[in-house]
This record gives C-alpha cells, sequence and structure tokens, in this order.
C-alpha cells in the first residue's frame, strides 16, 4: 500500500491553479524559477504564469552572459537579489553568434552573423526582427551575380551641406559590420505593452536613426558630427535625451517618421573627453552625467579596467554640471544597458552609491573579441573597484550585459 499523507498534513501539490497563480505572481524572478522545482503542478502553474505574461513583479537586475557549460543557445542569469546563476535557453540563432548592443524593460537587442538587429527577452523566449541593417542611410549592401548578398559598403559622411565623405565607402563582410556598425540601442519603453521607438546609435561619427517596432525601416536624424557624436541616450516624458561627448543634451521628439531637435543643454567640454560618458536620470527624477575612465592594465593591449568614476548633476537652469560624490539611496547601472538609476529601498539585494559597469569599450569590441572583459562594481564612497562574481564565469563573446528580468509577453494567448 502506498505511503499516503499523514492525517492533517497539507498536500502543498494540489492548491487550485489560480491560488498558485497569486502566489508566483508576488514571487522575485529567482524564488519563480524555485517553486516550479517543487513540483509537476508548480511547474505549470510558473509555466503558465509566464506564457500568458501575467507575471508582472518588478525585478532587480541581472548580469547576463555566456558560458561553455551552458553551450551557445543558452545563457547564464547572475541574480544581484540572491547571489545565484540561473541557465536560460534561447531561441535561434545561437546567442553565441550575436552582439549585444542593447537592453531594457527586460529585452536584448542583438545582431546576428548578417549584422541584422533582433529583439530577444530570454525569460519569455520571444524574439522580434528589427528593419533590416541596408535600411540604413550609410549602409549599402552588395550583391553577387547570383543576386546573393555579398557584403555591406559603408559610406562616412553625415547631415553637413555640402555633403562631404571623409573617406571612401569600406567594405565590410556580413558578420563584420555590426561590430564597427552599432554602438548602442535605446527602448522607448517595453515592446510587450504598446507602441516602443528604438533609438541607435550607430558610426559612422555616432549619428541617430530611430525606428518603431512593426517599421520596416530606419529614419535617419540628419546632424553634423560637429554637434552630435552622440556617446548615451534615455528616454523620459515622450522625448529621447541623446547626449553628445561633450556633454549637450538633445531632446528628439518622435512623430511618425520625422524627428525633432531642441538643445536642452549646452556642451561642458570643448573636446572630445578620453573617458566613456553616459546619461541617467535618479529615482528622484534628477538628471546625471557619468564620466568613466578606464586604462589598460597591459602595455599595447585593448584591454581596459575601470579606473575612475565621476557624477555630475545637471542643471538645466544654470546650463552647468554640478559634480557630486553619492548617489545617496541609489545604485547606477551602465555599459551597454539602459543608462539607469534604482532606490534600493525598493530593490534591497542593490548596494547604495555603486555604479554596477559591464564593458562597452568601443574599439576593443571592434578590433577584439579574446581578452577579459571588465565587469564589476565601483564605490563611489572609496573609489574602490571590486568584482561581481569571482572568478569571472562568463566567455569574452557576447559581452556580459545587465538586465532586468521580464515575463510580459507581446502575444498573451
Amino acid at each position: 500500500m502506498e505511503d499516503s499523507p499523514a492525517l492533517g498534513a497539507a498536500d502543498w501539490s494540489e492548491l487550485p491553479a489560480d491560488i498558485l497563480g497569486i502566489v508566483d505572481g508576488k514571487l522575485k524572478f529567482s524564488d519563480l524559477f524555485r517553486s516550479a522545482a517543487v513540483c509537476s503542478s508548480w511547474r505549470s502553474a510558473a509555466r503558465s504564469l509566464r506564457r500568458h505574461g501575467l507575471y508582472t513583479r518588478p525585478q532587480t537586475p541581472c548580469l547576463l552572459y555566456s558560458t561553455a557549460a551552458a553551450g551557445s543557445r543558452a545563457v547564464e542569469l547572475y541574480s544581484l537579489a540572491d547571489k545565484s546563476t540561473y541557465t536560460i535557453p534561447l531561441p535561434d540563432p545561437p546567442i553565441a553568434d550575436r552582439t549585444i548592443v542593447g537592453s531594457y524593460h527586460g529585452w536584448l537587442v542583438t545582431a546576428d552573423t548578417r549584422s541584422e538587429l533582433h529583439l530577444l527577452n530570454p525569460a519569455t523566449g520571444e524574439q522580434l526582427a528589427l528593419p533590416s541593417v541596408s535600411t540604413i542611410e550609410q549602409v549599402n549592401p552588395v550583391l553577387d551575380e547570383a543576386g546573393n548578398l555579398q557584403r555591406y559598403d559603408l559610406s562616412f559622411y553625415d547631415a553637413e551641406i555640402p555633403r562631404k565623405e571623409y573617406q571612401p565607402p569600406q567594405p565590410f563582410l556580413l558578420e563584420d559590420l555590426r561590430r564597427y556598425l552599432y554602438f548602442k540601442v535605446v527602448l522607448s519603453g517595453d515592446p510587450s505593452r504598446g507602441d516602443c521607438v528604438l533609438m541607435m546609435i550607430y558610426n559612422p561619427y555616432r549619428q541617430l536613426a530611430f525606428s518603431r517596432v512593426g517599421s520596416n525601416k530606419w529614419n535617419w536624424i540628419t546632424t553634423s558630427y560637429r554637434s552630435s557624436m552622440y556617446s548615451d541616450c534615455i528616454y523620459h516624458d515622450g522625448a529621447f535625451y541623446a547626449m553628445n561627448r561633450q556633454g549637450g543634451i538633445h531632446r528628439y521628439t518622435i512623430k511618425g517618421s520625422c524627428a525633432t531637435r531642441e538643445v536642452i543643454f549646452k556642451d561642458t567640454s570643448p573636446f572630445t573627453p578620453a573617458h566613456k560618458m553616459y546619461i541617467a536620470r535618479t529615482s528622484s527624477g534628477d538628471v546625471l552625467q557619468i564620466w568613466r575612465e578606464t586604462s589598460s592594465p597591459i602595455e599595447d593591449s585593448l584591454e581596459t579596467q575601470t579606473t575612475d568614476i565621476e557624477i555630475f548633476k545637471v542643471d538645466f537652469g544654470k546650463q552647468d554640471i554640478l559634480d557630486i560624490d553619492t548617489l545617496k539611496n541609489d545604485a547606477l547601472f551602465v555599459g551597454h544597458n539602459y543608462s539607469c538609476c534604482l532606490s534600493i529601498i525598493e530593490h534591497p539585494g542593490l548596494l547604495s552609491n555603486h555604479v554596477y559597469f559591464t564593458d562597452d569599450e568601443e574599439y576593443s569590441l571592434i578590433d577584439d573579441q579574446d581578452y577579459r572583459r571588465d565587469v564589476g562594481m565601483y564605490n563611489l564612497g572609496d573609489n574602490s573597484v571590486f568584482e561581481i562574481v569571482s572568478p569571472q564565469p562568463w566567455l569574452n563573446w557576447p559581452v556580459p550585459v545587465w538586465i532586468t528580468p521580464s515575463f510580459t509577453k507581446i502575444n498573451n494567448k
């Protein structure tokens, strides 16, 4: 005779599906995965919640990276909330063959071996193709005699009139163009919740182009590199705020296929700085400029390490920046992800007054893949740098990136 539950003992596997759904909806990302491992009914409830896009609890960012153990079609997520790692299978094309050029609202922006962009949600497995690379203004696809795509030619011009090409068009193999062309892609919001605009910072000259999810082309924003050379971009209150490498901030309002530019903050540096620059908003609404300095620990190597991070508050009224030495109860995330500050009160797994960074060194991504990536945390209080995980488990390609898991799906069927 089979053993039966002791008299009065609760059989948690028999909880009704609707009750399980309510409980699962309150769990952290990591706890949802643990609950799915309890038994078949709990696993089914967790899958149903994710499949129908009903899991909307705010999450703490995770570090997404690839490993040899996970293989070419899966990634690891290291949770900052519980310091645990989870393996997530992904759809084709293999993540090992992609570059990552953006991350926001739980979605990655990736470029495949033909330099075509995709939106990918690792938590749900949903994937969307973005407009073809061939619709970017300076990109010209070249076909062979049989009509097959052979390469891309990239032209080096901006919107300066009369048009000047500073060098002849350069040929790129299909998989090589992505490494030079794409700098960063920023989303206006969660694609699963409706209309979503993407703003791309791309080369040559760190120009801008935008598109909507579901559109078939990239719309070129016609600016001169002398006034652009953008370093980062965020979305706020219905507009994109793009910051150039001199610290100037330009607000872009998108209507249809047109973009209207307004210069809302003057350039703060007369020259192009050697450090990387980001723009972000604090949880209280202040706009920040972030300057990140790196150096190479090995002579003549492209490998870099973060050595200093400076934070400046933007004063739009005085058209000036104020050096600040604390983020108070915020933590800052920079890299190929959307640059953002998160409150440690709402995300207790994070450290206040710390900058969480990943490697986004432009030239190293173009010229080399095989070296130790610059990933870690920077303490603004004592200017110390330390690792997220030691020893570092990730492969060098694609580069690790911050992502906030989202189980919300576009097609809730």
